[in-house]
C-alpha cells in the first residue's frame, strides 16, 4: 500500500519540475485530496474547488452534447489552472504561471494522468 501511495507523491512532486508550474495535485471526484505538490494551507481549498468546477465541467459537456470532459483550463490574469481527468477516480490539477507553455504543460499532463490511472 506504501508503495502506491510513495509513487503517487513521487509522480505529484516531479510535476512541480515541468517548466512554468507552480503547484500540482490529485485529487478525488468528491473534493478530497489524495497527494499534493502544494503549500498545506492551499490544499482544502484547492481540493474543493476542483471538484466544483470538474462538475460543472462534465454538466457543461453533457448538457450542449461534447462527449466526455477531458481538460479544463481557466486562465486569469496571473496564472492557469488546469484540470484533467485520471479515470473516473481522481482529477489532476495544475497551477501554472502566466507565462507557462501550455502545449508542453497539458502534453506532460495527459501522461502523468496515464501513469497515476495505472496505480489507482
Amino acid at each position: 500500500m506504501s508503495t502506491r501511495v510513495d509513487s503517487i507523491n513521487k509522480i505529484i512532486r516531479d510535476f512541480e519540475t515541468v517548466p512554468g508550474v507552480e503547484g500540482a495535485a490529485l485529487v478525488s471526484p468528491d473534493g478530497l485530496m489524495i497527494a499534493s505538490a502544494l503549500p498545506e494551507s492551499e490544499q482544502e481549498n484547492v481540493a474543493a474547488i476542483s471538484a466544483a468546477i470538474t462538475s460543472l465541467g462534465e454538466k457543461a459537456t453533457m448538457e450542449l452534447d461534447r462527449g466526455n470532459l477531458l481538460e479544463i483550463y481557466v486562465k486569469g490574469d496571473r496564472g492557469y489552472t488546469l484540470i484533467t481527468s485520471v479515470g473516473d477516480r481522481a482529477v489532476f490539477l495544475v497551477l501554472a504561471k502566466v507565462d507557462a507553455q501550455l502545449g508542453l504543460i497539458f502534453m506532460d499532463m495527459k501522461r502523468m494522468a496515464e501513469a497515476l490511472l495505472e496505480i489507482l
